[in-house]
């Protein structure tokens, strides 16, 4: 019997009938279980990090807040005592699990020009359903390192892996900061969104459409920046990009109400300050040595894949801003 799932089971009240735990996965935040308990399905988190509560009670507000506007989101379960978060014992590997709805769906994997037009209805429906907030939004997507930080990560790599693929982006992450600095923090308004919908937290549901999953990340944004973002992450592999899915995903995105609008490159400033920010963070976990192995080795993976795929040049990004307001 799996001990882990009885436990999430009577702790959250999940009720009766067979149980069943699948499809563990490891992502770069923690990991994740499909649960099963007799018809009834559910998601189960367990991350590398101690779970913000109040955090987690935000963004259980917000999914409920869509949920109620008829837009279909992982609502949070809470336990029999009304927590949202609860402590796992130390005899079933300690820490903490919360448990949200299963929303039922395919991955997107490389499909991602194939549904640019649901991508862009999606996007329009999370920014018209989501509440306003005079909340600004984090540094995290408003600033990032410094030239001079980044050539000191440089140093500390030297003899790793990367070091060669980092250094030759010197040039590209100083031009990154030469247009944050311009762009500064959006004004507003603002509204509560994802934050952080890149294809592996999307769904492809039953009747073709997209559903937005893992809102961990999710807080105050510029619907304009939001959707540069989104265009980055989904059409762009590198210096590679999709102008047609690009262009497909915007008229989609305007014709469902999308109140978001790309003006100039510093409407890309969040996408910027997310992607760099996150190599930063991975490159200090490769670094650690206190660090658990299969995290540092999980981390190495991921500089390697940004620094090959997720970093485009300026030059790129005016090319989609060009595809985008064509």
């Amino acid at each position: 019997m799996d001990q882990f799932a009885e436990w999430v089971r009577h702790s959250f009240g999940l009720g009766d009938g067979p149980l069943l735990r699948t499809v563990g996965g490891r992502g770069a935040d923690g990991d994740v279980w499909h649960l099963q308990v007799d018809s009834r399905e559910y998601a189960v988190k367990r991350p590398f990090h101690p779970f913000d509560v109040e955090a987690v009670s935000r963004e259980a507000a917000l999914l409920d807040h869509l949920a109620a506007r008829e837009v279909e989101v992982p609502t949070h379960v809470g336990t029999t005592d009304g927590r949202l978060v609860a402590e796992v014992p130390a005899d079933l590997g300690g820490g903490r699990a919360r448990v949200s709805h299963w929303i039922e769906g395919d991955s997107v994997g490389a499909r991602t020009s194939e549904l640019a037009e649901q991508l862009g209805a999606l996007l329009a429906q999370l920014h018209r359903a989501a509440p306003a907030t005079e909340r600004q939004p984090r540094s995290w997507y408003t600033a990032m390192l410094a030239p001079v930080e980044w050539a000191h990560l440089v140093e500390q790599s030297a003899g790793r892996p990367w070091h060669d693929a980092l250094a030759a982006r010197l040039g590209d992450l100083t031009a990154y900061d030469e247009l944050v600095r311009r762009a500064h923090p959006a004004t507003g308004p603002f509204i509560l969104g994802h934050c952080d919908l890149h294809p592996d937290n999307a769904l492809v549901a039953p009747d073709g459409s997209l559903r937005a999953l893992d809102w961990e990340d999710f807080g105050p944004l510029d619907p304009g920046r939001e959707l540069a973002k989104t265009l980055v992450q989904w059409h762009v592999l590198d210096n590679t990009l999709d102008e047609e899915a690009i262009t497909r995903t915007v008229t989609a995105y305007r014709a469902a109400g999308g109140p978001g609008v790309l003006a100039d490159l510093r409407d890309f400033a969040m996408v910027l300050c997310s992607e760099t920010n996150f190599l930063a963070s991975q490159i200090r976990l490769a670094l650690d040595d206190a660090a658990q192995p299969e995290r540092r080795e999980q981390a190495q993976g991921e500089i390697t894949e940004a620094l090959g795929a997720y970093l485009p040049s300026l030059a790129t990004l005016d090319r989609v801003l060009d595809a985008a307001t064509a």
